[in-house]
């Protein structure tokens, strides 16, 4: 923390608490410039293994692996824990093998049918609930509209949402995407 003291006449000698300050805000400095400095060494580093930089970039990383042994220990380290993660992905055998499961008969039937019985399960709870508001003489007139609005709204909702739906399932263009 700086603090503020008054200016001083001319040719007099700094005092030895600005002079501490001044090499701690130095420190600092230096500190923070060598810490921006290793990110932006990590940040060409994995650039590079991902093959994501320009040539100018490439080349400086090139350098830096040929004349610093540190930086090359962490290229090696850096481009084995990518290898790694890259086994851990799937494998193509498995991605068919859960396509085949999702494209299965019994699997797709189970949920168009799931699908279904939640549209009509939710649909007969509207009409229920809306008979018993109607049906209510403490409920005002007022509020049985905006209800019966808001309930009306639902199912034309529900009702577009499933075509769009039915729709969909026979021209989706991303039917095939793996994901």
């Amino acid at each position: 923390m700086i603090e503020n003291e008054p200016p001083k006449p001319m040719g007099q000698k700094p005092t030895s608490s600005v002079i501490e300050n001044s090499k701690e805000q130095d420190i600092e400095f230096d500190t923070i410039q060598r810490q921006s400095m290793e990110n932006s060494k990590y940040e060409l580093l994995s650039g590079y293994l991902d093959g994501e930089l320009t040539q100018q970039e490439a080349q400086k990383v090139i350098l830096l692996l040929e004349n610093d042994s540190e930086y090359r220990q962490l290229h090696d380290e850096m481009a084995a824990m990518r290898q790694e993660v890259q086994s851990l992905s799937l494998q193509e055998s498995e991605l068919e093998h859960l396509d085949k499961l999702f494209k299965e008969p019994v699997a797709k039937t189970s949920r168009i049918f799931g699908f279904a019985l939640a549209s009509v399960s939710a649909f007969v709870l509207v009409l229920l609930t809306m008979y018993a508001v109607i049906i209510n003489e403490a409920i005002s007139l007022w509020l049985k509209f905006a209800i019966g609005f808001l309930a009306f709204g639902g199912l034309l909702l529900l009702c577009s949402v499933l075509r769009q739906r039915l729709i969909n399932s026979k021209k989706d263009k991303y039917n095939r995407v793996k994901i």
